[in-house]
């Protein structure tokens, strides 16, 4: 393990942390809490190892903590804040006009426009790279082009359960579903059908 020179780092870590905060602060006054860059980062530190999260959401950072804990901060907000398609409001908007478009026809209709948190959410999972291999596995395109299709046969039938989805969703990708999948894809189904 890589050691963490606290004479040295610990001040600019914590100048670094102060900047991610702000950052966050900023975009949940625009967003709300549910931006994918803001749930990525919270999901690498907020765990029984790094213990990285307050629970006011916000990133803490103190001398007593490990090496191991200090470089995963260190790395995670670093990440974070580089990236400005998830730490900026430019970088957010610009991804939310980019995704809304391209999903646009596929999921969108005068009777359930596509809101922001729900392009969070759905950029989120097929984004996320510790879903990464779900999405993959399954196929974007199978995703998407399920969701329009469960989306009429509920406007049809007036409903549509979870099993149902799935099976549209298997004989679609040709595919079968493991529990992992079925997790995966009952977050995309929960949002996106309003249940949630």
């Amino acid at each position: 393990m890589e050691i963490f020179d606290r004479d040295k780092e610990f001040a600019n870590l914590k100048k670094q942390v102060a900047r991610a905060n702000k950052a966050i602060t900023r975009i949940e006054n625009v967003y709300g809490e549910d931006s994918w860059g803001v749930n990525r980062l919270y999901n690498k530190l907020d765990n029984d190892t790094f213990k990285g999260i307050t629970k006011g959401g916000r990133i803490r950072v103190t001398k007593s903590m490990s090496d191991e804990q200090l470089k995963a901060i260190q790395k995670a907000t670093n990440n974070f804040l580089n990236n400005k398609k998830t730490s900026t409001l430019t970088g957010i908007k610009g991804v939310i006009k980019e995704v809304k478009s391209s999903l646009k026809g596929t999921l969108e209709d005068e009777n359930h426009p596509i809101t922001n948190a729900e392009i969070n959410k759905l950029y989120d999972l097929v984004e996320d790279k510790d879903k990464r291999v779900d999405t993959e596995r399954i196929g974007a395109s199978t995703i998407w082009t399920t969701l329009t299709e469960a989306k009429d046969k509920e406007a049809q039938e007036g409903f549509m359960d979870e099993d149902a989805y799935f099976k549209l969703v298997e004989k679609r990708g040709n595919i079968t579903l493991t529990d992992e999948d079925k997790d995966f894809l009952e977050d995309i189904y929960l949002k996106y059908f309003n249940k949630q």
